[in-house]
């Protein structure tokens, strides 16, 4: 169920490979928040936050993503396009972005196109 009671579809416009990452997670009125990862593609990502979001709030993301031998860390803007509750009770969040500086831009595309594997849903 998402934040606002109905639930909805997430529409993805490119494959999601699964990345389990630590990140952290800044917008305006919610103090910055450690998260995790769970996947990404070169349009967005998902990770779990112990809380709610309301969907269309901007955000910022910075994580770790796999290049060659290391990890290095990319930067996004984004929007919340989904919030869903798990059975964990941690939230679930898709994160559609919004911008990205041209290095994070090349990690990602480069994570999605040679070092994850494809997340199987």
């Amino acid at each position: 169920m998402d934040t606002s009671g109905t639930k909805t579809r997430e529409l993805r416009q490119s494959i999601r490979r699964e990345l389990l990452s630590n990140a952290i997670f800044i917008a305006v009125d919610v103090s910055s928040k450690l998260a995790r990862t769970i996947d990404l593609s070169t349009g967005g990502l998902s990770l779990t936050l112990p809380q709610p979001l309301k969907i269309g709030q901007i955000c910022a993301i910075t994580f770790d993503v796999p290049h060659d031998q290391f990890k290095q860390r990319a930067l996004i803007s984004g929007r919340v396009a989904s919030c869903f509750l798990r059975d964990d009770n941690a939230y679930r969040i898709g994160i559609r972005f919004i911008q990205a500086d041209a290095v994070s831009k090349q990690l990602i595309q480069a994570a999605v196109d040679r070092y994850l594997t494809k997340e199987e849903k």
